[in-house]
């Protein structure tokens, strides 16, 4: 009873307790989180959030881009494929508050920081055993084909332009196209289309509150979509390696 005694003292004691919170904390934070894109592009934002905390308490007027910062990050990240139109409302309501060059140079960063991790996430993605059905499919094959004529075109083209952008998200690595000119291509594209949207904001004919709710509803509608996705895929049973066929997102 002394011995049974004595341990329960110890574990109730202030070191003891603390240990604990401890291993927890770390287990938490050591978890995996959803697929690889998913925890990469949370563990980034996190890290992103941790090191804005002393510029937005030593200068209160840089949270705002901060804030635009992880948004740029969110919407970059997995799920981009379902919000085709979430990021520009946002450009368009900080071009309002912060100069427009500002804005596309946050932006960018946000961007290229997002897309370095997407590239080699991607990459192992794009490897795994059940994706080496879709790879060999004719569509695939001659998507491939033409991207290979000129990637760098193709990275380019689709920064800018409305065509999907996800879609050299998976060919870049899948071709194994370095991730440094993909970088440059799509830096070329997207700066311009940043500055350009930031830059109407002042004159598009929508308030603030209604951008606002347009990028709103953009991610609750990804998000469901996402979620009931996931939901489907987990009822659904196990297939056999290289017998499943991968969805863009």
């Amino acid at each position: 009873m002394a011995q049974v005694a004595h341990e329960a003292i110890l574990l109730n004691s202030p070191r003891s307790r603390g240990t604990t919170v401890a291993s927890v904390v770390l287990a938490t934070l050591l978890r995996k989180r959803g697929t690889p894109q998913w925890d990469g592009v949370l563990r980034a934002t996190g890290v992103v959030a941790l090191l804005a905390l002393y510029p937005c308490w030593r200068w209160p007027e840089v949270a705002g881009m901060i804030g635009f910062l992880g948004v740029t990050i969110f919407v970059n990240g997995p799920l981009s494929p379902v919000l085709p139109a979430a990021y520009e409302p946002v450009l368009m309501a900080a071009g309002r508050v912060y100069p427009p060059l500002l804005v596309a140079l946050v932006g960018i960063a946000g961007t290229l920081y997002v897309e370095f991790l997407n590239y080699h996430l991607y990459r192992a993605a794009v490897t795994h055993p059940r994706f080496d059905l879709a790879r060999r499919s004719a569509l695939v094959s001659s998507t491939v084909a033409l991207f290979e004529r000129s990637p760098f075109f193709c990275v380019w083209l689709c920064a800018w332009s409305p065509l999907p952008y996800w879609t050299v998200r998976f060919l870049a690595p899948m071709t194994r196209y370095p991730v440094a000119p993909y970088l440059v291509a799509t830096f070329l594209g997207r700066m311009p289309r940043l500055f350009f949207f930031a830059a109407i904001g002042l004159v598009v004919p929508l308030s603030t509150q209604v951008l606002g709710m347009i990028t709103v509803t953009m991610v609750v509608t990804g998000i469901t979509i996402a979620a009931h996705h996931g939901m489907r895929q987990r009822e659904l049973p196990s297939a056999p390696t290289g017998s499943a066929v991968p969805n863009p997102q």
